[in-house]
């Protein structure tokens, strides 16, 4: 150091001014480095990290709101980042490996892709509960010619099944409105006589608010639409990364049952 850092004197060695500074810098760095240490050693015990999410609009309202809350509470020290976009540009994100985890509207659209778990969200009529629909139990796609509708743009998973449904039974919507929000769409469809189509957990806060109704829809393919949790093949995984997607393959596993 160049300095003086200690005098010899009869009882010992006193340190300097410049001793007692060196010291004190000493003994400062040692904590932060066993502390440094002790936040590292988190990392591999899955108790400290950050998992990405690239999920649909449908899945944060209810379903993905409700775990990270939990998660939140039982592993404090993981925290997420949720981006919200199309199916398209979820499947996008993954394969980019821009984000650890995806969750799809439908099966995996790319090879790359690998699908570690699915959930059953069958697609609902949302209306409010004064719409002339409100107190079917529930409705065919036939049945729908002509209603008034807001509906997801065609990025959307639930708006590409609607239309392949309403090819299939030769029925025609009246599109009022296009979104790419469904936060909007269940707006509209609570506030006029508009109605649109969510699988019932995206809109079950609305539901159970009164302010919307879902009536089933009687069709093969609308009542078998699922949501598929996706990670990019051979994506090295962090600790934590795969603690949460085991907990998450959990909680979608418990919600069929």
């Amino acid at each position: 150091m160049s300095v003086k850092l200690f005098e010899r004197g009869a009882r010992g060695m006193m340190l300097t001014d410049a001793g007692r500074l060196l010291y004190r810098y000493a003994v400062e760095n040692r904590h932060q480095l066993d502390g440094i240490r002790v936040k590292v050693q988190e990392f591999e015990t899955m108790r400290r990290g950050q998992v990405k999410f690239a999920a649909v609009e449908g899945m944060v309202t209810n379903f993905l709101s409700n775990f990270v809350i939990d998660l939140s509470a039982n592993y404090p020290g993981i925290s997420t980042s949720m981006t919200v976009v199309g199916s398209r540009a979820v499947a996008e994100m993954v394969s980019r490996n821009e984000v650890d985890l995806g969750l799809v509207f439908g099966r995996a659209p790319r090879r790359e892709l690998i699908e570690l778990a699915r959930m059953r969200q069958s697609l609902c009529l949302i209306v409010s509960p004064k719409h002339s629909l409100a107190h079917r139990d529930s409705c065919s796609v036939k049945e729908l010619a002509g209603l008034r509708v807001v509906v997801p743009d065609p990025s959307f998973g639930i708006r590409q099944e609607i239309d392949r449904a309403c090819a299939n039974a030769k029925v025609r919507l009246e599109i009022c409105n296009e979104t790419n929000s469904l936060a909007f769409a269940q707006t509209l469809a609570a506030r006029t006589d508009l109605a649109t189509f969510l699988p019932r957990d995206t809109a079950m806060p609305s539901i159970e608010a009164g302010r919307l109704v879902a009536v089933p829809l009687r069709d093969k393919r609308l009542e078998a639409t699922q949501v598929t949790l996706v990670q990019l093949a051979g994506r090295n995984m962090s600790p934590s990364g795969r603690l949460v997607a085991d907990l998450l393959i959990g909680r979608m596993k418990a919600s069929r049952e």
